[in-house]
């Protein structure tokens, strides 16, 4: 069984405009230097000292974007949730690729270092220019889809074992038995490239652009961040996905936040909604819309072709 992600453009890359681009552009090339000159084609080790970085900006901007929007009584387009979603997504990066290359002891020291010189000085930039900070993320990632590609060519040449996968990363991306480290890197670039796409779409929108004309976030997430009135529809419409490109986060069990409801609407074909807290499973099809309430466990998996999409509300939508 082969593992397929979704699409994503391998060539994507912001040319620099304003002087802030330009800064965080250099300083990103800077580091890359540093990370090819230390590592040069470990990349098991790079991963896992670079991950504990990358798991840094997510947290970093949720954070101080739900205390901006507490102090302003303001919203904050969904961006919170969607850069914790980042954060944790890299850190189960990590937690792979410690399965993959059991960091040294001398790994471990730089670990810490980095990690806090870099929390610290991305704080202070997030602080000063919120668009410099995700414009700059959204070149590390793009750093990040040419180390993963670059991996994925060191396997295919056979200078790295492609070792079965581990059970961790198995289980996070849906991963079948077969999987191997060739799957799992596939899987990490295709994340990579869409924290690339969210953190460059951000920086354009905290740079004046209209939110409808950047680049979409993670596949799952919305392809525009403005929220509708309450009551008047969902705040957060998905892409359409099909049997090859549904994420493999919801064909394991997961739920929405708080004050979250979901609708799952299959557009073509069939899909398969199983609740684990009730043990319903529902058959859903063009004329059958699924429901998922607040925090309720649940799954999907497609019953041969489909196309769906899932729509997100911050009220009930079958009151509407």
């Amino acid at each position: 069984m082969s593992f397929s992600t979704p699409p994503i453009d391998l060539s994507v890359h912001h040319a620099p405009g304003a002087a802030s681009d330009r800064f965080a552009l250099a300083v990103t090339k800077l580091l890359r230097w540093c990370a090819d000159t230390f590592f040069a084609k470990r990349y098991g080790h790079r991963a896992i000292v670079l991950e504990t970085v990358a798991a840094v900006p997510g947290m970093v901007g949720a954070t101080l974007t739900h205390l901006r929007c507490l102090r302003r009584m303001e919203n904050d387009k969904g961006w919170i949730r969607t850069l914790m979603e980042e954060a944790e997504n890299e850190r189960m990066h990590l937690m792979t690729f410690i399965e993959v290359a059991q960091p040294t002891l001398f790994e471990r020291v730089v670990i810490l270092t980095v990690q806090w010189v870099f929390y610290l000085g991305f704080s202070l930039l997030y602080l000063i220019s919120p668009r410099t900070a995700h414009r700059l993320v959204g070149y590390f990632e793009e750093e990040a889809v040419v180390s993963y590609t670059l991996y994925l060519a060191e396997i295919d040449a056979g200078r790295v074992a492609n070792i079965p996968a581990p059970a961790i990363a198995r289980q996070y991306w849906g991963l079948p038995p077969s999987a191997t480290l060739r799957d799992v890197v596939l899987a990490v670039r295709a994340d990579e490239a869409h924290h690339r796409d969210v953190n460059h779409s951000l920086a354009a929108e905290l740079g004046g652009a209209s939110p409808a004309s950047n680049p979409s976030p993670y596949p799952w997430h919305a392809s525009t961040t403005e929220l509708t009135p309450p009551e008047a529809g969902p705040y957060r419409v998905t892409v359409d996905f099909t049997q090859d490109n549904l994420p493999a986060a919801l064909q394991k069990e997961h739920n929405t936040a708080k004050d979250v409801w979901g609708v799952i609407r299959v557009k073509e074909g069939s899909l398969r909604l199983t609740h684990l807290d009730t043990g319903k499973v529902e058959l859903l099809d063009a004329q059958t819309p699924g429901y998922v309430t607040p925090l309720s466990p649940h799954f999907v998996q497609p019953v041969g072709a489909v196309k769906v999409c899932i729509e997100f509300y911050d009220h009930d939508p079958r009151r509407n």
